[in-house]
């Protein structure tokens, strides 16, 4: 009964968390989301949210997508478009733009890019968050990148920061769910170790051949037999609920130990 429920709540979460990405897929503005791949250079046959809804089986708005994509393609391979890619620091794709006046998209992302790079945009630029990706030009770079790495660590300091106030918060949410899940555990031990004395008691029932209390044993084994399934339900829940901040914390440990290795290279 035990590995029965189990395996029917594995069943159940992987299906609730399906059904979860089915919905998001079918609420999606397919149109926006197709534009949003084209503006970043890339291809709809390559985007992972469309895979995922794909393999889901979720309905997808193929037709709206394509649209979308077409129109953010024609914003993607403009003039100014490609200068604001270099502006932020991005590489510019010109093989994207079919038809596309080529060399002149090239060239204002290079001016763009000059902008991003120059001295007095390194500190802004590395405070915002945003990895360096070894775009600037060598006559830029060595005034750049100091500055930047200035503004990086600011911005690795405070992430650091963040990341640890939320562990220790998470620490304490770990502890009640801890309680949480003992208390459920505790719940479904009684709850069997009460359904081992009635088990009992219906098999004296059964040699003493008493229908009466047959009867009555029977049903509080069957009302038992329902609690006894919500209480596992319950443990399943708290422990759900465990992992899912053991994984957060797992996760947030990582990041502070990554922006430490960085932070030490800055």
């Amino acid at each position: 009964m035990k590995i029965l429920i189990s395996l029917l709540s594995i069943t159940v979460l992987l299906s609730g968390c399906a059904s979860q990405l089915k919905k998001e897929c079918e609420n999606t503005n397919w149109f926006q989301h197709g534009e949003s791949v084209a503006m970043r250079g890339e291809w709809l046959s390559s985007d992972p949210k469309i895979l995922s809804c794909r393999k889901e089986e979720a309905e997808i708005s193929e037709s709206q997508a394509d649209q979308g994509f077409k129109s953010g393609r024609i914003k993607y391979c403009t003039k100014e478009n490609s200068y604001l890619v270099g502006k932020t620091g991005d590489p510019f794709v010109p093989q994207f733009c079919e038809g596309s006046d080529v060399k002149t998209l090239t060239s204002n992302h290079t001016k763009g890019i000059r902008d991003y790079c120059a001295k007095n945009n390194g500190f802004t630029a590395g405070a915002s968050g945003k990895k360096y990706r070894n775009l600037c030009p060598t006559d830029l770079e060595s005034g750049f990148l100091p500055e930047y790495k200035k503004g990086r660590l600011r911005y690795v300091e405070a992430q650091i920061k963040n990341a640890e106030d939320r562990r220790r918060e998470l620490d304490y949410k770990m502890r009640l769910a801890m309680m949480e899940l003992s208390s459920a555990e505790s719940k479904v031990s009684n709850l069997r170790g009460q359904m081992s004395s009635l088990e009992a008691q219906r098999i004296f029932a059964n040699s003493d051949n008493n229908e009466s209390m047959k009867n009555d044993i029977n049903n509080r084994i069957s009302s038992l037999d329902s609690d006894i399934r919500r209480a596992e339900w319950s443990v399943n829940d708290a422990q759900r609920a465990k992992n899912n901040i053991q994984g957060e914390m797992d996760r947030l440990s990582k990041e502070i130990s990554d922006y430490r290795t960085e932070m030490a290279g800055l």
